[in-house]
């Protein structure tokens, strides 16, 4: 008769010396000891370095994920705050899973439905007129007059190009940016791949590209 052997790999971390394993809510919990009482990982580490959590007071994780006990993600918060944000973020969890699994299906099974394409139809013949309503636009940008179907009556611009060549004259997408050379800070359109202030620092930055790739050869 064979005999299985069935290995059961743990895994914990080790920090200061004491081990942590996680336990059935995905926390890292110490393992036992007769000089001390068992501790989450994530309040260990925020009282090594803050001291005993406050009565009525959590420890919560900045970025939810139970793993990262870094003193940087732990803050403190009042119990009946912290309860009332997680309760919050599951109930909004709980709504767009019942969305996505039950309302969406439903939803898209109706519309392919007869009744659905009744109603489209219907509706359809109802609101044609405005559909197809023309609107007299003026391009922001070059100020040719065109006529748009309604629903583009919310456009400003005759082409993309020219939504894009307002967006450069008015400086919408600037950012600020610092120079590779001098470290000097200066404005520039985000979509831009430049990374000089200057013409000056710019021809800097170009000869000394040249000088490395003459060096590597």
């Amino acid at each position: 008769m064979e005999i299985k052997r069935i290995t059961k790999v743990v895994t914990y971390i080790e920090y200061d010396g004491i081990k942590f394993y996680k336990d059935n809510k995905g926390y890292w919990l110490s393992s036992r000891s007769s000089e001390r009482k068992l501790k989450r990982l994530h309040i260990y580490v925020w009282e090594k370095y803050n001291g005993e959590v406050p009565k009525g007071y959590h420890v919560h994780h900045v970025d939810h994920d139970t793993n990262n006990n870094y003193i940087e993600n732990l803050k403190l918060m009042e119990r009946f705050e912290h309860l009332s944000y997680h309760a919050n973020l599951q109930s909004k969890d709980v709504l767009r899973e019942l969305l996505r699994t039950h309302a969406l299906p439903k939803a898209i099974e109706w519309h392919k439905s007869k009744a659905g394409r009744e109603w489209h139809k219907k509706h359809y013949q109802q609101n044609k007129d405005k559909f197809h309503k023309k609107v007299t636009i003026a391009c922001l940008s070059c100020g040719i007059v065109l006529e748009v179907g309604q629903g583009g009556g919310g456009n400003k611009f005759c082409s993309n190009n020219c939504k894009s060549m307002y967006r450069r004259d008015k400086g919408l997408d600037d950012v600020t940016k610092e120079c590779v050379i001098c470290s000097s800070e200066y404005t520039a359109n985000k979509y831009s791949k430049t990374s000089y202030c200057s013409s000056a620092c710019r021809k800097k930055g170009a000869d000394e590209n040249r000088k490395n790739r003459t060096t590597t050869k």
